[in-house]
């Protein structure tokens, strides 16, 4: 899986091989979200956002451009809605539109892996109608070295951003207080470099060419874009380093 993932600048978003308008409304949606929380008691934030628990932390966190994006923050990603490419803020872990818990916290959301695409009953939902694209400049994954787990940052060779394919929905309170957008990367197996450290899973790395035929939802069935993924990847090698 991608456990965390770095935000590229604005101007290296801006390369990205597909066109976008960013959505002025999704912002200041987020935005007077941000407002809400802070105005808001803890109970009623967990009341709102069906929260298990009182928040102990932002439910609403933004990780801006250099900055590391961890399960359950928003980061800027392009989802197709409306047959128009848009700049959104998501939530790096998929909520429901019609889920009254917010389970991230049980269950890993934030990943979805390709081979399940049309067993899970919660990517099954998605697929073929929300796609979108995930924008960064590396990853990160948990990996095992002498008996220690460790960090280790994976960043593709000669390039200076990747793109990986999402699912997304969005969901909104049931007092209409707050909505937002959230999604899921969807993984396979690990690129030659990423097994080589030890790990399992890596981001599918989707062609630059097949990007807006991906965003194109509807224009396949489940099956034919869970093939799709499998046959139209950029060739990519990664540069890794351990953190300390």
């Amino acid at each position: 899986m991608c456990y965390s993932f770095t935000v590229p600048s604005d101007k290296t978003l801006s390369s990205l091989p597909v066109g976008f308008r960013a959505d002025v409304n999704a912002w200041n949606q987020f935005r007077f979200n941000q407002k809400w929380e802070n105005c808001s008691a803890k109970a009623e934030v967990r009341h709102a956002l069906g929260l298990k628990g009182l928040p102990r932390v932002s439910q609403f966190r933004l990780a801006g451009p250099g900055e590391r994006v961890y399960p359950r923050y928003f980061a800027p990603g392009i989802i197709c809605d409306g047959g128009r490419n848009w700049l959104r803020p998501l939530r790096y872990s998929i909520r429901l539109s019609n889920s009254a818990w917010d389970l991230a916290t049980k269950y890993s959301l934030y990943n979805a892996r390709l081979d399940r695409l049309l067993e899970a009953k919660t990517w099954r939902s998605l697929i073929g109608h929300q796609h979108g694209i995930l924008p960064f400049t590396s990853f990160f994954e948990w990996v095992e070295h002498k008996g220690k787990k460790a960090q280790v940052q994976f960043t593709p060779k000669g390039k200076d951003l990747m793109w990986a394919p999402i699912l997304w929905d969005y969901w909104e309170s049931l007092g209409g207080e707050v909505g937002y957008f959230s999604c899921t990367l969807i993984t396979d197996d690990p690129a030659p470099e990423v097994e080589a450290v030890g790990h399992d899973r890596s981001p599918v790395f989707l062609g630059a060419d097949h990007m807006l035929t991906w965003l194109n939802a509807e224009s396949k069935s489940a099956a034919g874009w869970q093939n799709f993924l499998a046959g139209h990847r950029e060739p990519v090698a990664y540069r890794h380093h351990r953190m300390v």
